[in-house]
């Protein structure tokens, strides 16, 4: 018999294909799973009311995706202006798979809906394992690192409703994603993920300038000189931005128009005032219980119906005592120690520091205490990436904790998805009273 003459795969080719099979796997399971949870809440009057879960603004975001173009899309604010124009096409595609699939139209646009919002967090989850991976945590490490992403409160719970905060939250996913992998991902890919996150949110465009500044100054220590590139590429990934947001009012008339001043900019405002308790509530919402569910579900009566809020800020509702939330405080603790020492050499650890401040910052325009689960969609990745960024440096000088802290990450996640699950049945239950 004759050699065969196709070519091995050399090193580099073998672990860029056990990276990409890893990544579909996740895609895979956590797509799996964000559905099954979709599966709970399609018959609580999530789809008719907003407001129910969370302060999730659930049914105006399933009528603009599952509803024609000329119908009334006013209901998707500024702050995310082209995302009418970039999902509302995929929406459709999936209503009418399912319709082929025999689905009645009812079914078909709840489910089709979920799948898109589903597809979306479960690409969150793969983009922020590549983060990990290319920024250079091990692969055991960044597969449950990204697992305590995709299982926390925020993802598990957001990601199947029917609400933009998780495309919001895969654009800055996907900025992460190909920043951390630098020179070596191509221009389109890095022009691509920028114009995703600011037509997803306009907030985005600060992340965006953060990262390309980042990149620049880890360019002109490797190169010695300013590479200007990737502030051309940010430029036009404003412009194709702007030109896709003005797109979306001619191809949907209905839609909310920009506005034309600096002013009506400023009117967006949402006018949230800080008090003691909203400072709790945020400190928080912003890095334990967005991963951690909290021990029971709040809720409240709304006229009829009952509808799931974030409890008052008592950090006794965290039942730190019972471990898993005080597990994570731990792993926050550990990164933290190396985080500081990584951020005074390299940009892309001051970079995802910068995006935690700006989301810090700019919470007051954007945010409101009802809806600081969902919004969490757009920090929790940020959160989880700094986590392993500083868990890598601190095992590099601590060498010893490097088997226990990867065992103890592997509990943690075992644990925290039988905890978050169990908060979900809950959160579901009460949702359909």
């Amino acid at each position: 018999m004759r050699p065969s003459t196709r070519p091995r795969p050399n090193g580099t080719a073998k672990v860029l294909m056990r990276w990409r099979g890893m990544g579909a796997i996740l895609a895979v399971c956590f797509y799996s799973l964000f559905f099954s949870a979709h599966l709970r809440f399609q018959e609580s009057p999530i789809y008719v009311r907003d407001g129910v879960i969370f302060g999730v603004a659930s049914k105006t975001v399933f009528y603009d995706l599952s509803s024609g173009r000329t119908d009334d899309h006013r209901g998707i604010g500024v702050q995310h202006p082209a995302f009418t124009l970039i999902h509302q096409p995929a929406a459709q595609l999936c209503i009418k798979l399912w319709e082929s699939l025999g689905q009645d139209l009812g079914g078909a646009r709840k489910h089709g809906v979920a799948m898109l919002t589903c597809l979306a967090g479960a690409f969150s989850v793969v983009m922020i394992y590549h983060a990990l991976l290319w920024s250079g945590s091990s692969t055991l490490r960044s597969i449950l690192l990204s697992m305590c992403f995709g299982a926390g409160t925020c993802t598990w719970i957001i990601s199947p409703l029917p609400q933009t905060w998780t495309f919001a939250g895969l654009g800055i996913a996907c900025l992460i994603a190909v920043h951390a992998r630098g020179s070596l991902a191509r221009p389109i890919w890095h022009l691509l993920a920028s114009v995703y996150a600011m037509c997803t949110f306009t907030g985005s465009i600060i992340p965006c300038l953060i990262m390309v500044l980042t990149r620049c100054a880890q360019e002109r220590t490797q190169l010695g000189h300013i590479n200007t590139k990737p502030l051309i590429v940010t430029l036009a990934a404003f412009t194709i931005s702007f030109g896709l947001a003005n797109l979306q009012r001619t191809i949907y008339p209905t839609s909310t128009p920009l506005p034309k001043s600096l002013s009506e900019w400023k009117n967006q405002h949402t006018q949230w005032q800080a008090t003691p308790k909203t400072q709790a509530l945020v400190s928080r919402q912003f890095f334990v219980s967005n991963i951690v569910a909290p021990a029971e579900v709040t809720s409240e009566r709304d006229n009829t119906r009952a509808k799931v809020i974030l409890s008052e800020p008592e950090w006794s509702a965290l039942d730190l005592r019972r471990g898993l939330s005080g597990g994570w405080l731990l792993l926050l603790a550990l990164a933290f120690a190396g985080l500081v020492w990584r951020a005074q050499i390299e940009p892309f650890t001051l970079g995802i520091i910068s995006i935690l401040m700006w989301n810090l910052a700019a919470l007051q325009w954007y945010g409101a205490a009802e809806t600081l689960l969902p919004q969490a969609c757009l920090w929790s990745g940020v959160i989880v990436v700094a986590v392993g960024l500083g868990l890598e440096r601190t095992l590099v000088h601590w060498q010893r904790l490097t088997l226990p802290v990867t065992l103890f990450l592997a509990v943690f996640v075992s644990a925290l998805i039988t905890r978050n699950w169990m908060f979900l049945q809950k959160v579901a239950n009460v949702a359909g009273q």
